[in-house]
């Protein structure tokens, strides 16, 4: 979807709120794949649009949104787990949810994950994911982009945990395969980003 960056750069709040509604979801996904809290992943988010209204005079007229959006969401996914102070604390010491936010940290500071949140990349994934079958797709939205651990996702779904885990481990195959001969070793960092230990997810 098209916006006028020359209305935003006026000042035009319509222009800006139909760029929230439109990116706003996939900002939150983001956001929550790293984070794992879903109140703060939305108050990033908010921020997010904040930069943008607030930085909007010095936009270029060429500017890609989603791929500027997804760059100051990313800095302050950053900014949020550092404040954290994570690398700090004796690894020994913290539990898995900690531990899986302190490897983040170096996720974030890796200049190719720029390459992850190009819109390309996005389209393809959103691509493959529309490709899986239908109780597959669903249960990886629930696991990946809703936050959902598979003890839950099993109740929901009336399902035993294995089978929970089967469909995650089919959908994480698929991307693979859909995604590994256009992006080579970028999508590693995209693998990484989605897949949670199952003993972490249970």
């Amino acid at each position: 979807m098209e916006f006028s960056i020359k209305q935003l750069k006026n000042g035009d709040e319509r222009v800006f709120r139909k760029i929230v509604e439109s990116y706003w979801v996939r900002l939150y996904k983001f956001s929550l794949i790293y984070i794992r809290e879903r109140e703060v992943a939305k108050e990033i988010v908010q921020d997010t649009f904040i930069a943008l209204w607030d930085g909007r005079a010095d936009l270029h007229d060429d500017t890609c949104l989603i791929t500027y959006l997804m760059i100051i969401n990313r800095n302050k996914c950053l900014n949020y787990l550092k404040s954290l102070k994570l690398q700090t604390v004796d690894i020994n010491v913290l539990d898995e949810s900690s531990i899986y936010r302190r490897s983040n940290i170096n996720i974030l500071e890796d200049e190719s994950l720029e390459i992850l949140i190009m819109k390309e990349l996005h389209l393809a994934l959103e691509a493959s994911i529309n490709r899986l079958p239908a109780k597959t797709r669903e249960i990886f939205l629930m696991s990946r982009y809703e936050g959902l651990k598979n003890r839950e996702i099993a109740i929901r779904q009336n399902l035993s945990v294995k089978t929970v885990e089967f469909h995650i481990n089919k959908a994480l195959k698929q991307l693979r395969d859909d995604l590994s001969s256009d992006y080579s070793v970028h999508l590693l960092y995209l693998l990484l980003l989605l897949y949670i230990k199952n003993n972490f997810n249970n």
